[in-house]
């Protein structure tokens, strides 16, 4: 038998893939500061709770846009995510036990690395592009506030290293844009975390092993791929170095993007910025999660007026 500690995307999917699985215990209401995105084609998302699409991201810093990505049709679905999940966690039985393998899905609350708040609000009385999701990246900080169109309303949020509490700034974000604030909550993302998959027989998925992608701060389709990952690999003889092999992809990227955050994090104290390097080409990597070292050169060596602002602003004291 499996237990299952949490019941968030990833323990939840977990214990629906794996049929004769248990929570461990049952938590309140799920909530998660995010903007609710998945891939059209994240397994164990059902179409009844998709709310809206998402063809179009566009990125800013500050108020200049310096980039977008286009798809010819809608590339991510926008879930009542609250929703999805508390439909997956009907699925799975409730049991106190403690025998058989232990899977810790307990999302930031039992990650390792640094944390820190995020806050997102549905706004109200605002009109945008339909289908698309705007990043702003505000000068300063090492972060951005995100807006996702939401079935009629908006979800806006943000999240920023160094900010202990930004639920005031999206506020003000919010109002700034002109919009009413119906609900506004914080919760905890792990930006830079440690990877940890676990034991043979006390494994970890989602945000608990680690497997949420710094930059974008996306939990959702990593949760789900490592727990149908683990699922599978549970039936193998060797189930921890088959989830190792079924998860390398996703570990790799985390690595790359937490080294692209901490240099971020040293540009903005320095009065520099990564958006100098934004291209669509490399834009689009950042958002199909496929950033790479080779895509980086590529872009430096498109923009090398940009990158000797970078290398300036690395250096100065």
């Amino acid at each position: 038998m499996v237990k299952i500690l949490g019941l968030g995307p990833s323990g939840a999917v977990l214990g629906v893939a794996l049929g004769k699985a248990t929570a461990v215990e049952r938590s309140r209401r799920y909530f998660k500061a995010c903007g609710e995105a998945v891939p059209v084609e994240t397994p164990m998302v059902s179409r009844e709770f998709v709310v809206d699409k998402v063809r179009r991201y566009r990125f800013f810093s500050g108020d200049r846009l310096i980039g977008e990505v286009s798809y010819g049709g809608p590339r991510w679905y926008i879930i009542d995510k609250a929703a999805w999940v508390e439909a997956l966690r009907s699925a799975v039985g409730v049991d106190d036990g403690n025998d058989g393998v232990v899977v810790d899905a307990r999302g930031p609350y039992a990650s390792r690395g640094v944390r820190l708040i995020v806050a997102m609000a549905y706004v109200e009385g605002i009109r945008r592009e339909a289908e698309t999701v705007d990043f702003i990246y505000p000068p300063g900080l090492t972060g951005f506030f995100w807006i996702f169109p939401h079935g009629g309303l908006y979800n806006v949020g943000g999240g920023f290293l160094g900010v202990e509490d930004p639920t005031h700034l999206v506020r003000e974000f919010a109002e700034r844009l002109g919009g009413r604030v119906r609900l506004l909550k914080g919760a905890p993302l792990t930006v830079m975390p440690e990877v940890n998959l676990g034991a043979e027989g006390a494994y970890r998925v989602g945000e608990a092993a680690g497997l949420v992608y710094p930059l974008t701060g996306e939990g959702i389709r990593p949760g789900v791929i490592s727990a149908l990952a683990l699922a599978e690999a549970l039936k193998t003889r060797r189930p921890l170095e088959e989830y190792r092999r079924r998860v390398e992809r996703i570990v790799g990227q985390i690595e790359l993007q937490k080294r692209l955050l901490a240099l971020a994090a040293r540009l903005a104290a320095k009065g520099g910025s990564v958006s100098l390097l934004a291209d669509d080409a490399l834009l689009r990597s950042y958002i199909e999660e496929e950033l790479s070292a080779r895509g980086l050169f590529m872009a430096l060596a498109r923009r090398p007026g940009a990158a000797a602002r970078l290398v300036a602003a690395l250096l100065r004291r």
